[in-house]
């Protein structure tokens, strides 16, 4: 993970960076420390990002500053620290970057090194929201979601935030829309926008969203009912771990719900579907 708001080059020219970084060039530093971190175009050594993500921060370039956070807050190169995390997000924050933003709200959300304060991490998510950071938009979706069912301001800040998020392609603020609309929370409730949200999510790889898409093929739920459509997700859903899959799976197998024809059409789904996804990140 990158946690830096600055544009990553790449097409950069290794040796002349380095030349630039030995010089004392931050954004060089910053951009062979990230090389270093992932291993692209360079051996990985993670000590060696950190020394030169360390070199880029301590001059206050606020990309490398939050990005030393994150090495911090993950232990990655360096002893987890939350403490030295949170020193580095701050100054990386106050200059304005978004993602640094989003991970002081994290820390202060899970009260990992200092107290739990939802006031903070509303207050550092809002700003990196505001600069349309998807997932600090998420964060403050989920975190309105999760208000007294009976304040009816704060599930229309959610859907507000959820659809900011998964208009920029976020899936789980997509799938958490399709949840929304499904169950009319904080919108009226209508299956087939929700199930427009689980396949935007679904197809993305989102194992959640899988399982619902599924769920609304086996009901016939603002699609036509399909035995063959849903077990093919259930089944995608299933790889991944997802509960709801795994149980579909398992009650499609024990009650013959598919007859030999259906399930070589079901498999074929499944396969077309790996084959589209072929070497994509996860969602």
């Amino acid at each position: 993970m990158v946690m830096g708001s600055q544009a990553q080059d790449t097409n950069l020219d290794i040796p002349a960076a380095q030349k630039l970084a030995d010089k004392g060039d931050a954004k060089a530093q910053y951009e062979l420390a990230i090389r270093y971190q992932k291993g692209e175009g360079i051996a990985q050594d993670h000590a060696k990002a950190v020394a030169m993500m360390r070199q880029a921060a301590e001059q206050g370039y606020a990309p490398a500053e939050g990005q030393l956070g994150y090495y911090y807050g993950t232990g990655l190169g360096v002893t987890q620290d939350p403490m030295e995390a949170l020193k580095w997000y701050r100054k990386s924050a106050e200059q304005g970057n978004a993602v640094a933003q989003f991970g002081m709200g994290y820390i202060y959300s899970t009260g990992r090194g200092v107290p739990k304060d939802m006031d903070q991490a509303v207050h550092w998510w809002r700003k990196a929201a505001e600069q349309n950071l998807a997932e600090a938009q998420y964060a403050l979706g989920q975190y309105y979601s999760h208000q007294p069912a009976t304040n009816a301001a704060s599930r229309t800040n959610a859907i507000v935030w959820l659809h900011k998020a998964a208009g920029q392609g976020y899936a789980l603020a997509e799938n958490d829309l399709g949840v929304a609309y499904e169950y009319g929370l904080g919108v009226p409730r209508d299956w087939t926008e929700a199930d427009k949200w689980y396949r935007q999510a679904a197809e993305k790889g989102l194992a959640l969203a899988q399982g619902n898409l599924g769920r609304a093929y086996f009901d016939g739920r603002g699609v036509t009912h399909d035995f063959v459509q849903a077990y093919a997700w259930f089944v995608l859903a299933d790889e991944k771990g997802d509960a709801n899959g795994k149980r579909f799976v398992l009650e499609y197998k024990a009650n013959h719900l598919l007859d030999t024809k259906q399930m070589a059409e079901a498999e074929q789904l499944v396969a077309d579907f790996r084959k589209r996804h072929a070497g994509a990140p996860k969602p």
